[in-house]
């Protein structure tokens, strides 16, 4: 594990100038971002995709190939978890490993950035994380860029138990990643009807059936058929029991899997 957590320590120093020193209020809520592509939108498009990702798997990068297909991402971020209100009960895998699942996830896609926004300050990923608290970060780093919030269709509609979840509405666009059987209109009852703006107040060039809501700020956007059958249990499941990951997970992160012995012993 201390290895794992110095490789983290110097791929950071290595590639995010925004790392060291940070004194944005709660800590060390770092990025690393990697690479910087050249902007192609002024403002520039900002994604960031948050998870437990234990492990990220292949549905999770279909859906942020299918968002970024359609928005052209400048970059995209996923944010591995610290501890997640709603899974506080739920064993995670440790912070270090999931961190390094995601990096070798990103490898093959040049604008996504593996991210430590939710690390703390040791790199444990031990401390509480909100969602609403990460995406000020991320406004106050990029401020003047354009930020979209990547989620699935069954988290959006818990959104309401999420910390100053309206607020966070206000904040950047949200893209939800549906799947069958969740209607839009199913979608639309978890805003507060107080921040959807009127018919005629925001004009969009989305299709009217691409848009949930239109909000005094923001958008709220629908991506469709993008669902998967792959499940970050059934990955876990599959592990433990000795069986193939093969197709479930990228290459590289089987092979992670595989060689540092994860999920063999599931509580």
């Amino acid at each position: 594990m201390k290895m794992i957590r110095e490789r983290i320590k110097y791929v950071v120093r290595r590639l995010d100038p925004l790392w060291a020193g940070s004194t944005f209020p709660g800590g060390a809520l770092a990025i690393a971002q990697g690479h910087r592509t050249a902007a192609k939108h002024h403002p520039r498009r900002i994604a960031i995709f948050g998870g437990s990702f234990d492990p990220i798997h292949n549905g999770h990068l279909s859906a942020a190939r299918a968002a970024d297909r359609r928005f052209n991402f400048d970059e995209l971020h996923f944010i591995p978890a610290s501890r997640p209100p709603h899974k506080l009960k739920q064993h995670l895998a440790p912070f270090p490993h999931r961190f390094a699942m995601v990096s070798l996830a990103c490898t093959e896609h040049p604008h996504f950035v593996p991210s430590l926004a939710e690390a703390g300050e040791d790199f444990s990923g031990t401390q509480l994380h909100y969602s609403v608290d990460t995406v000020r970060y991320f406004r106050h780093v990029y401020h003047g860029d354009r930020l979209f919030f990547i989620i699935g269709a069954d988290a959006f509609l818990d959104i309401p138990m999420w910390k100053e979840y309206e607020t966070l509405l206000t904040l950047c666009d949200f893209i939800i990643a549906n799947r069958p059987g969740i209607r839009p209109e199913a979608l639309r009852l978890v805003i507060p009807p107080d921040v959807i703006a009127r018919p005629d107040a925001k004009k969009e060039t989305e299709p009217p059936s691409q848009v949930v809501a239109q909000l005094h700020k923001t958008t709220i956007y629908l991506l469709e058929n993008v669902s998967s059958d792959v499940s970050a249990t059934d990955v876990r499941r599959q592990a433990h029991k000795g069986q193939s990951i093969h197709g479930l997970v990228s290459a590289r992160v089987e092979e992670y899997i595989l060689k540092q012995g994860l999920y063999r012993d599931l509580r």
